[in-house]
């Protein structure tokens, strides 16, 4: 398990993802570090790391319900917190691949990456209070749950 938790902090505070925009979304070092210790208590426990999706991106939504702009600072909220996953899923495939599922897994994210956005659309379509942060937090919520598969499926494949 010590590969896991060296996997899941191994994002740097400046790294940097594409946001829906296609524009660079940097990573806060204090968010870094709020899923990163999320994710050393999980491991500790045993647990899978779950209850650390949407450790970011929750309290950020819910200062910015109200405002005149909500909609669009929910959405940055969810991508903040993407960003992190993001930086996180590279280093996870790259973890499982070193453990010879390099073609599976590259096929694998090709077809997840098209899943998640065509399913992710439809929240943007739907009524913003729904489901506050409309397709970017679905983005999130699909893209850190994967990330934690791959963080535990990288320890299982480099175990020996």
């Amino acid at each position: 398990m010590a590969t896991s938790l060296a996997i899941a902090l191994s994002a740097s505070a400046n790294a940097a993802s594409q946001n829906k925009g296609g524009k660079p979304q940097s990573t806060a070092p204090a968010d870094v570090a709020a899923i990163n210790t999320c994710l050393t208590a999980a491991e500790k426990s045993g647990g899978f790391g779950a209850e650390c999706v949407g450790l970011v991106a929750h309290p950020c939504i819910k200062e910015a319900a109200g405002k005149n702009d909500d909609v669009a600072r929910k959405n940055a909220c969810a991508e903040r917190e993407l960003a992190i996953w993001t930086v996180k899923m590279r280093e996870a495939l790259k973890n499982v691949q070193s453990g010879g599922f390099k073609d599976i897994i590259e096929a694998s994210q090709k077809t997840f990456a098209a899943s998640r956005d065509r399913f992710c659309a439809v929240f943007d379509k739907i009524e913003p209070g729904i489901y506050p942060a409309g397709a970017s937090y679905c983005r999130l919520r699909e893209t850190a749950n994967r990330t934690l598969s791959l963080i535990m499926l990288g320890v299982a494949v480099n175990e020996h």
